[in-house]
């Protein structure tokens, strides 16, 4: 089965990089590809992600460069870097980057195995899916919190937030939500109002009990309902 952690991974030579976007497509169901570091710091900053994995050597900002960024504000993201037996000195100077692990290239596909499978488990056992600087899931125990207390869901609140995660970057229909969560409504209800009405005292309720200003669902007139990242 693949895993719904979200992984980043950058490598500038496109033949390798091919190559192992396949493998990776085996383990993850959300991959983003970067050409460089740059492009890769881009893609992290518009995104939430779990893993990284990085190529040493890239264009325009090498692969300690982006790690050591995304820790500036990141402690929890896994990071792996891929480096050349001659790129190994550099890696000398990454023990405060926290690294995972780093892969000698040209990498061993049974080291990469083994080593996909534990930060899969290790991170496996306790996610905790950040939304935004003040809400977070907690995917072991299936709970929303704000900062450290935890929202009290109804049923019908819990299945759409958990909806809502499962596919973070993607807009959903009153419509689709409604067929998923509600086991039975009127067939008079082709606008699926009773979704909108759900979503509507759901915002007014989270509103009103923790932030006055910010909500994490998004609504867009044409496309559907959306986490805000």
């Amino acid at each position: 089965m693949k895993s719904k952690l979200r992984l980043l991974y950058a490598e500038d030579e496109k033949i390798v990089r091919d190559f192992f976007l396949e493998i990776f497509k085996r383990y993850f169901e959300y991959i983003e590809v970067a050409e460089n570091g740059k492009q890769a710091l881009e893609l992290y900053e518009k995104n939430k992600f779990d893993i990284a994995i990085l190529d040493v050597s890239m264009p325009q900002l090498n692969g300690l460069n982006v790690a050591s960024t995304i820790r500036e504000t990141d402690s929890d993201i896994e990071i792996i870097m891929l480096a050349a037996f001659t790129d190994t000195d550099k890696l000398l100077k990454a023990i405060n980057l926290h690294l995972f692990s780093y892969l000698s290239k040209p990498v061993k596909l049974k080291e990469l195995d083994s080593t996909l499978n534990r930060v899969i488990t290790k991170l496996s056992k306790n996610i905790k899916i950040k939304i935004n600087d003040f809400y977070h899931w907690d995917v072991k125990k299936e709970k929303l919190y704000y900062l450290l207390d935890e929202v009290k869901l109804s049923k019908k609140e819990h299945s759409l937030t958990k909806i809502l995660i499962q596919n973070p970057h993607k807009y959903h229909t009153s419509c689709e939500i409604q067929n998923t969560i509600m086991k039975s409504y009127p067939e008079s209800d082709i606008h699926c109002n009773n979704t909108i009405q759900l979503i509507s005292r759901f915002k007014k309720k989270m509103l009103k009990s923790y932030n006055k200003e910010h909500f994490f669902i998004d609504n867009v007139y044409g496309l559907g309902y959306k986490i805000i990242s």
